[in-house]
């Protein structure tokens, strides 16, 4: 069942590809251009942050001639990678779920976006929370292997770094289905996310191995061809950011259109 939902969220995307670039390209775009011009604003800052980097220059005096506002600009980016991450999400939840079709730009006006964003940053604490626990918990099984040392060490760290990032993201995919929820005007609770998607425990934990797995052979790929040549190993990172994002999006989607509209699966 993991594996179908996995190709289901894949057909979605490519089987509607335009659409899924209409969602998408034109935001990153506009997240590129502020990206380039705070980091034109950063540099420019009478040389201030290159000076800072170079360590010709302290943090403190940095901040004190001025760069609380130019940290302040960051922030500001910050907010607006998460605006445009939320905006791709919710006008791709839209469009499978209410078949609303997008322009060169999805629309922005009467979208539920900031709630998105709210619901968002509010899960994603509640995640960090559980990832401190599990972590703390985590490294109490490192005592013994700490003791061994050598590769001992290297092994258990390897592990409990797998075991957090299957627990975070089980735990975001069983509370995240209230999120396309949120996206077509119909919210959910947590709660009600949680129970609704009870019934596919084992399936939501085969969907994060598969990722998992899928993300982490990317990865190693993408790295390679960094070595091979930059500019390609930038534009493959590009769209396998991308078909990652566009994926967790659709997995939700199916989720939501099935446990709580009780949309049949399609093989």
């Amino acid at each position: 069942m993991a594996f179908q939902i996995i190709r289901h969220a894949f057909a979605m995307i490519f089987g509607n590809l335009g659409q899924a670039l209409r969602v998408s390209v034109g935001p990153y775009l506009m997240l590129i251009l502020v990206i380039v011009a705070a980091g034109a604003a950063l540099v420019g800052n009478n040389g201030q942050l290159l000076r800072v980097m170079t360590g010709e220059v302290p943090p403190e005096h940095f901040i004190g001639q001025g760069g609380g506002g130019i940290l302040l600009f960051a922030l500001v980016v910050l907010v607006f990678i998460v605006f445009v991450a939320a905006w791709v999400a919710v006008s791709w939840h839209r469009f499978i779920l209410l078949e609303e079709y997008s322009g060169m730009l999805p629309a922005v006006s009467g979208r539920p976006i900031w709630p998105y964003v709210g619901r968002s940053l509010l899960y994603g604490f509640l995640i960090a929370l559980v990832a401190f626990a599990v972590g703390m918990i985590s490294s109490l099984f490192m005592i013994p292997f700490a003791a061994a040392g050598g590769d001992a060490v290297f092994v258990a760290g390897v592990i409990i770094g797998v075991v957090l990032v299957a627990v975070v993201s089980y735990v975001w995919f069983r509370i995240g289905v209230a999120l396309p929820a949120v996206a077509v005007g119909k919210p959910i609770s947590m709660g009600d996310a949680w129970r609704a998607t009870a019934e596919m425990s084992s399936t939501i934990f085969g969907i994060v191995f598969i990722i998992a797995f899928a993300s982490a052979i990317a990865g190693v790929a993408t790295q390679g061809l960094y070595g091979l040549s930059p500019i390609l190993g930038m534009v493959v990172d590009i769209f396998v950011q991308w078909v990652t994002l566009m994926v967790g999006v659709s997995v939700l989607t199916t989720l939501y259109g099935h446990l709580i509209e009780g949309r049949p699966l399609i093989d």
